[in-house]
């Protein structure tokens, strides 16, 4: 999956903040924020006792996870410095209770909400929406008759939910649910067709948010296989095996079809270099 998109999906259960004020007076308990002078991966972890961390963090990416949700891209958080992109960050902070994923990574609520207090209080972030006619593509059923391709199906998968200090769930490993990507494939266990269509809006040669409208309402298991140097608009001829648009056409019985719509956007108002610890 292509990081962008993974690194949203861990906004997804959060409900988008309304106002500034997003983080409505819920705040970790503890917290230290402390820069990180390292080129290293952007990574998250669950400690015991309700502990989480933050490792090497790029602000811009901070902000998406807290008020990302409905948003599928960074280039629809609008403003700020340059060195939220590029100045990295550790966090380390504790919450009192649970703080609990699911099989996909995602976070409660509950943390996205703390984080969001972080932002506002060490960073002195604050943000308001707004909605921009943007490009975008449309996700449809490419066929007439509504029916899906091939490589597409309902899923039966029961997904499982993880909790700190809980035992970890036995797991099958041709079980797991989420979207993952490898050179050109794309496999996806238990998704809805609202989470292909963020994930399919990461990929260099889609490039823009995608709105689903495909009126699919389960959970799905899919399998794509394409070129990935091809990077053709639909329509476009295909010299070389199937590109992205084409292998979603003929595989899923899917379509990308370009657009301009309006689309949420955030925008960074005020933001200063964290407050030491």
């Amino acid at each position: 999956m292509p990081w962008l998109a993974g690194i949203l999906a861990l906004s997804t259960l959060a409900m988008h903040a309304q106002t500034a004020g997003g983080g409505g007076g819920v705040a970790f308990d503890v917290a230290s924020v402390k820069p990180n002078p390292n080129d290293v991966p952007e990574a998250i972890s669950l400690q015991p006792n309700g502990g989480v961390r933050y490792t090497g963090f790029r602000l811009l990416t901070l902000i998406a996870i807290a008020y990302g949700s409905p948003l599928q891209r960074f280039d629809q958080f609008l403003g700020g410095p340059s060195w939220i992109k590029t100045d990295r960050f550790d966090i380390v902070a504790k919450a009192g209770g649970d703080i609990s994923a699911d099989a996909q990574g995602r976070r409660s609520d509950r943390i996205i909400a703390m984080l969001r207090t972080l932002l506002e209080d060490r960073f002195q972030l604050r943000v308001h929406n707004e909605t921009r006619d943007l490009p975008a593509y449309v996700l449809r059923r490419a066929r007439r008759d509504g029916k899906l391709g091939p490589q597409i199906h309902e899923s039966t998968i029961e997904c499982p939910r993880f909790v700190t200090g809980a035992p970890l769930p036995a797991i099958d490993p041709d079980r797991w649910c989420g979207i993952r990507a490898l050179g050109g494939t794309i496999t996806g266990h238990g998704v809805p067709a609202s989470q292909i269509g963020a994930n399919l809006s990461g990929y260099p040669m889609v490039g823009r948010p995608v709105i689903d409208r495909t009126g699919l309402t389960g959970r799905y298991d899919f399998h794509i296989e394409y070129a990935p140097s091809l990077a053709d608009a639909p329509g476009d001829a295909v010299t070389a095996g199937p590109s992205l648009f084409t292998a979603l056409s003929e595989q899923l019985g899917l379509a990308l079809q370009s657009e301009k719509a309006p689309l949420p956007v955030t925008v960074i108002d005020r933001v200063e270099h964290p407050t030491p610890d």
